[in-house]
């Protein structure tokens, strides 16, 4: 496989003739049409096999780092090549790749938009996580309208999980997770209450995202979870817990005290990392998962957790910020890659890439003159977070969440690796 940024004057014939594909391929695997304008900076996919031609100033490292293999592999199938000979116009083989197992979930709310999101994404995915079942002081399930959509799971051979959260009037709330956490028999009732909706609906497991528990319910989270834990084992179901992206134990705030790395790595299946929302729809404009803040929080979850363990959070959105930002002011517009490529094109804006943040970003100008920032993803950023996944050994990724579509990465994901 390899990822092509587009440069002025590119065209899906021009490079189906460099490329050596059918121009309908590239189309297809990319969802454009014969009509559609590639953007300067934009990234398409570019399925194997092909033959990959040598650019001025390329070496076997960059090539291989960019088509996924190693510098061996590439002399193997190219016999005598060498950087002393690497001349542009060059066409090298490029070698069949090995590819990894790895652990796929993605949260998705039962609305239209995720679902029709699923159908391109299904083939990417080990799990499908609904979100969510709203757990209150009593104990009790808010119902969920997902039967439409765990049906759809079950065609694509999907496993669904569960997800419960403290959430109420749309907020995580600490008054319900400390009436959850502290009482043993609404503790009791909550994992009751979840068992039956699980059969009912044909769960295969359940994820638990509590948030904002501030620092007293520590202890109280984690017994709940070893409680939960042990009755859903005894079901033959499997167990995760979605935690705030830590970088210490010791870290202060509402968000992270309860969360405790150790305990939850010990206890559950899989520990779903949030390494997002640095650049969040408040602002300030920045990545929303910039890269060298999310190896600050890798470094620390694998000291706690078996990497094994671990499924590291990627985001499928980015965010639209008016400038100069003001803080309180008005809020970022979330989109897709796909939206934020096309609104580049429609304003006539180069995307460009942060190889410190690994993220692509614009700036354009509105129809009232006023500057905006998008930051978003993109493959070249899909990739780097991949071979982060792939350096720190980990299970997998977790995405968030289907209601942002991005069609063309699932063909790259399933390029890459072999989906449990």
């Amino acid at each position: 496989m390899q990822i092509h940024v587009v440069k002025k004057g590119d065209s899906l014939w021009k490079l189906s003739q460099y490329y050596r594909l059918p121009w309908q391929e590239l189309a297809v695997v990319n969802r454009l049409t014969s009509k559609d304008k590639l953007t300067v900076g934009q990234t398409l996919f570019i399925p194997t096999p092909f033959t990959y031609t040598v650019q001025p100033g390329d070496t076997l490292k960059e090539i291989g780092d960019m088509i996924g293999v190693s510098v061996a592999q590439l002399q193997q199938a190219n016999p005598g090549v060498t950087d002393m000979n690497l001349a542009a116009g060059k066409q090298l083989n490029v070698p069949e790749r090995t590819k990894k197992d790895i652990t796929t979930n993605a949260f998705a709310e039962p609305v239209p938009k995720a679902k029709e999101n699923f159908a391109a994404a299904a083939k990417g995915l080990t799990y499908i996580t609904m979100f969510s079942y709203e757990v209150n002081e009593k104990g009790e399930l808010k119902p969920l309208d997902d039967t439409e959509f765990l049906r759809e799971a079950k065609n694509k051979n999907v496993k669904p999980l569960m997800s419960i959260t403290n959430i109420k009037g749309g907020e995580f709330s600490e008054e319900v997770g400390t009436a959850i956490l502290t009482n043993k028999e609404i503790t009791n009732k909550v994992i009751e209450n979840s068992l039956a909706m699980m059969k009912q609906k044909g769960y295969q497991g359940i994820s638990v995202d509590f948030e904002f528990l501030g620092k007293k319910n520590k202890e109280a989270y984690n017994q709940f979870l070893r409680i939960l834990t042990e009755k859903m084992h005894q079901q033959r179901y499997i167990v995760m817990t979605a935690v705030a992206p830590k970088i210490s134990a010791t870290q202060i705030g509402e968000w992270y005290e309860s969360h405790d790395y150790k305990a939850h790595g010990e206890i559950v299946d899989y520990v779903i990392l949030m390494t997002y929302e640095w650049g969040y729809s408040g602002g300030p404009p920045m990545a929303v998962s910039p890269i060298a803040s999310v190896k600050k929080v890798l470094d620390y979850a694998v000291s706690e957790i078996d990497p094994k363990k671990i499924l590291m959070g990627i985001n499928l959105y980015g965010y639209d910020w008016t400038l100069p930002f003001k803080p309180g002011g008005e809020f970022a517009k979330a989109l897709n890659p796909v939206q934020a490529t096309q609104l580049a094109g429609k304003r006539q804006a180069a995307i460009k890439y942060s190889r410190k943040d690994e993220s692509p970003y614009f700036r354009y100008w509105d129809k009232d003159k006023k500057e905006h920032i998008v930051w978003f993803e993109d493959l070249r950023s899909m990739k780097a977070k991949f071979d982060v996944v792939d350096q720190y050994g980990f299970a997998g990724v977790s995405f968030w969440n289907l209601s942002f579509g991005y069609p063309v990465f699932w063909n790259y994901l399933v390029d890459r690796y072999n989906i449990k």
